[in-house]
C-alpha cells in the first residue's frame, strides 16, 4: 500500500494534463521520497532583503539560501550555491485567515524547486503538537495534504514527474513549509508561474486513508518564473548496448540541482493492451525495467564518493521503431559542479569539467 511518504517520481503528464494540473491532485503514487534534510540553518531575519510594494507596504524576503537550507543542505558551500541559484519570491494569498507565501524558487534547464510557507494570520499554530510529533517520526515529513494543488509553468512540451511534501523549517514560529520539486522532459521557459491550492488537511490515521480539514479555501499565487541556470551539457552521441539492444546517448545535462540523461533505444517498446488501459501487468513491468530502470547512472565525486541514480524517475516514449527515454533526478543535496569528477551512464564514463 502506498503511504503519504511515497511520491510522484513515476507520474507522467501530457501537455493537456499539465494545463489541467491546477485543478488536480498531484499527490499520487511513485517511488519512495528521499528523507528530508534536517540540518536546519537558523533563520537570520536581520539579513533578509526587503521588497517594497504598494503604498508603503513591505514584504520581508528571506534569502534563498536560508529558505532551501533545510531542503537541499545547509553547509556554507551549499548555502552559497543556493543563494546564487535561488530567487526570493514573496508572493502570497490569504483566505479564511490563512496565508500561503511563495518564499523562494530555484531551477535549471529541466527542473525547479519552490518552497512555500503556510501560517495563520492571528499567530496561532497551524498544526497541533501531535501532528509535529507524527512528522518527527517520519523524518520530518508532516502528514498533511492539499485536496488539490497545481503549478503551471512554461515549457517546450513533453511530460513531467516530481514530488512534494510538508515540513517545519523553524519550530519556533507558527508556520509550516510546503515544497514542490518538478522535472520536465523538455526545457523550462522563463515566464509566470501560476499556482492554485485548495483545502489543507491533516491525515488522522497511520494508513493515510482519512483526513480532516485544517484550513478550507482556495489560494492562488502568481510570480516570476525565472532563475539562474547553472546547467552544463556533457559530450554525447556515444553508442552503447542496453540488455542486448543498440542505444545512443543523446545528452546529459548536469547542474548542482539535478541531472537529466536522454537516450534512444533503437528498438520500439510495445506495451500490452492492459497497460494502455491503465492496468499494468508483469510483462509491462519487465519491459519498463529492460528499457529504463536497468540503465545504470552513477555520479562520481572528486573525493571518491559516488551517488547511484539508477532508480531515478523519467519517461519512456516508444514509436517509429525506437524508444526515446529521459532519466532524471533532483538531488537530495546541492554540491558544486567542481566537486563532480564524472558521470557514468551504462559503461560510458563522462568526465566533468565545471570550468
Amino acid at each position: 500500500m502506498k503511504t503519504y511518504r511515497e511520491t510522484m517520481d513515476e507520474l507522467r503528464f501530457t501537455e493537456q494534463e499539465k494545463e489541467a494540473m491546477v485543478d488536480r491532485l498531484l499527490e499520487r503514487g511513485g517511488s519512495s521520497r528521499k528523507g528530508l534534510n534536517l540540518r536546519r540553518a537558523a533563520v537570520a531575519v536581520a539579513a533578509a532583503a526587503v521588497l517594497t510594494v504598494g503604498a508603503g507596504a513591505a514584504v520581508v524576503l528571506t534569502p534563498a539560501g536560508e529558505v532551501f537550507a533545510s531542503v537541499l543542505g545547509g553547509a556554507p558551500a551549499q548555502t552559497e550555491i543556493l543563494d546564487r541559484m535561488g530567487v526570493p519570491v514573496g508572493a502570497s494569498d490569504t483566505h479564511n485567515g490563512v496565508t500561503i507565501t511563495a518564499d523562494a524558487i530555484m531551477g535549471d534547464t529541466y527542473s525547479y524547486a519552490i518552497v512555500y510557507s503556510i501560517r495563520r494570520d492571528d499567530g496561532s499554530p497551524l498544526v497541533s503538537d501531535e501532528t509535529l510529533a507524527a512528522g518527527a517520526e517520519q523524518n520530518g515529513l508532516l502528514p498533511l495534504r492539499f485536496r488539490n494543488y497545481g503549478t503551471q509553468v512554461r515549457t517546450s512540451g513533453g511530460g513531467a514527474h516530481g514530488s512534494s511534501w510538508f515540513y517545519d523549517a523553524d519550530p519556533a514560529d507558527n508556520a509550516i513549509q510546503f515544497v514542490e520539486m518538478m522535472t520536465q522532459d523538455q526545457p523550462l521557459k522563463p515566464g509566470t508561474a501560476s499556482v492554485k491550492f485548495q483545502d489543507l488537511s491533516v491525515y488522522t490515521d497511520n494508513d493515510y486513508r482519512t483526513s480532516e480539514t485544517l484550513a478550507e479555501g482556495t489560494w492562488r499565487l502568481k510570480f516570476d518564473f525565472a532563475f539562474e541556470d547553472s546547467s552544463i551539457s556533457l559530450p554525447a552521441g556515444q553508442s552503447f548496448t542496453l540488455n542486448g539492444m543498440d542505444a545512443t546517448l543523446d545528452g546529459v545535462t548536469l547542474s548542482p540541482l539535478s541531472i537529466q540523461v536522454d537516450y534512444t533505444v533503437h528498438q520500439e517498446l510495445v506495451w500490452s493492451e492492459n497497460r494502455e488501459s491503465g492496468r499494468e501487468n508483469e510483462y509491462d513491468r519487465e519491459q519498463s525495467y529492460r528499457y529504463f530502470e536497468s540503465l545504470p547512472v552513477v555520479i562520481t565525486y572528486t573525493d571518491g564518493t559516488t551517488q547511484d541514480l539508477t532508480n531515478a524517475g523519467g519517461g519512456i516514449t516508444p514509436g517509429d521503431g525506437e524508444t526515446v527515454c529521459q532519466k532524471s533526478r533532483i538531488f537530495d543535496e546541492l554540491r558544486p559542479l567542481d566537486e563532480v569528477a564524472s558521470v557514468t551512464v551504462g559503461d560510458i564514463v563522462l568526465p566533468v569539467s565545471a570550468g
